[in-house]
């Protein structure tokens, strides 16, 4: 800024008042010369002010050094903002150098943005074909509680959703059924006792073989029943109640389903709960028959629920088309021992299909450019540079992607940021 020469006003008050100035506040200043040469900026308003001053010198002093460091600080403010629109042009031009030398972060602000770098190589992308499907509780781990007689629940041992154990009580349950089977063990077992202690001997080869028989077969209608063999040799203790028991659990696992109700009667086969172990699933996948000829028994499969990734194996499948659906069910057996996953649940599989290679990257490697083609962002160990890539295929999270060269360093995390950030400098590659 060029240097303005001082109006006669202005120079009698600068040297009237170059005394106080010097004998300011500040004593630390006292031995320095008041620089006069200094660029100082009035404009024509400034001039009226001084004018008034000169006219008005009988007002105290203190008024007119108010005045006159009110307009040396309307000078510095102009002296200021010349040099803050210098240094937005320089700004502006090195701005320009950064675009076009890339986006440039510190390593402490890539850490923030979530940003990873990682050389990528060309690797096997193996494409699958999606299936729909439902998990299922395995039959073989199952166990669905009914009895063949008619029963009066007369008190409850669970609750519905529990974990149960082999031998954990149900329900105690009674009936006169129940009370005849029982009779009829007591009185084989009486029978069976005396034929054994005369020995065959002494009765006819008829008796004691009908004894035999009316005694293992009284035995099993009480298993049937729901009884355990230590429940049923507790029979002849005489502070059994006869007609009743406690209904044990067969097997481990959630008692996913509780129908009854104390004082409820409930008719043979009903059943009462379902007690599932649920450390082993099913997956019931329904395939077109074309997709058939992809799927072997044995073969290891990805399973999808939800979010989260599962192995399953093949093992079986039905033969036969669905009449509705025209489709047919392929049955895969899934470890669920974390207990994670639940009967009922809807799945994806995904069966292998073909295999191609080529340069893989994740989902968060990508990101939409201004033009809508997707982009991903080279990092030369000094800035990030956007480069337009072809997305081939996609699935489970990766994308196999043609465009750059094996061995370049990409941004595998945090694309979106990048993208915003360029998209902000109004940065665009294809000036490039």
């Amino acid at each position: 800024m060029k240097n303005l020469k001082l109006a006669p006003v202005a120079a009698v008050v600068m040297a009237l008042y170059a005394p106080m100035a010097i004998s300011g506040d500040d004593h630390a200043h006292e031995n320095e010369p008041l620089e006069l040469n200094q660029p100082i900026s009035f404009d024509s308003h400034e001039d009226h002010q001084h004018e008034q001053l000169v006219a008005h010198e009988d007002e105290d002093h203190q008024a007119h050094d108010e005045q006159v460091e009110a307009a040396l600080h309307v000078d510095e403010h102009e002296d200021g903002d010349d040099d803050d629109h210098a240094d937005e042009a320089d700004d502006d031009h090195g701005h320009d150098e950064e675009e076009e030398e890339g986006l440039k972060l510190s390593p402490a602000q890539s850490a923030i943005a979530g940003i990873e770098v990682a050389s990528v190589h060309p690797s096997q992308f193996d494409m699958r074909q999606r299936t729909p499907a439902q998990l299922l509780a395995d039959p073989n781990l199952t166990r669905q509680v009914a009895l063949p007689v008619s029963v009066r629940v007369v008190a409850r041992h669970i609750t519905p959703g529990q974990q149960v154990h082999t031998g954990d009580k149900l329900y105690t349950i009674a009936s006169s059924e129940i009370a005849n089977a029982q009779g009829k063990y007591l009185l084989a077992q009486a029978e069976w006792k005396r034929v054994v202690s005369l020995g065959k001997k002494a009765v006819s080869a008829a008796r004691y073989q009908q004894a035999r028989i009316d005694i293992e077969t009284s035995i099993q209608d009480l298993l049937a029943i729901g009884m355990t063999q230590q429940q049923i040799d507790g029979l002849t203790r005489s502070d059994h109640k006869l007609g009743q028991f406690e209904l044990l659990a067969g097997q481990s696992g959630t008692l996913q389903q509780d129908n009854a109700v104390v004082g409820q009667f409930i008719d043979a086969s009903t059943p009462l709960a379902l007690i599932a172990d649920e450390s082993a699933l099913w997956v019931s996948a329904q395939i077109r028959p074309k997709q058939v000829g992809q799927v072997q028994l044995g073969q290891e499969v990805t399973v999808q629920v939800d979010n989260l990734f599962y192995q399953a194996k093949v093992i079986g499948r039905d033969h036969q088309l669905d009449p509705q659906t025209r489709t047919e069910t392929i049955r895969l057996a899934i470890d669920n021992s974390e207990h994670r996953l639940h009967a009922g649940e809807y799945a994806t599989v995904f069966f292998s299909q073909s295999k191609r290679s080529g340069i893989v990257l994740p989902d968060s490697a990508l990101a939409r450019g201004a033009d809508g083609d997707w982009m991903v962002y080279l990092y030369d160990g000094d800035a990030y540079s956007g480069v337009e890539v072809t997305v081939l295929a996609s699935q489970q999270g990766f994308n196999l992607i043609s465009g750059i060269e094996a061995g370049s360093k990409v941004a595998i995390t945090g694309a979106f940021f990048l993208a915003s950030e360029q998209a902000k400098s109004g940065f665009d590659i294809h000036n490039h």
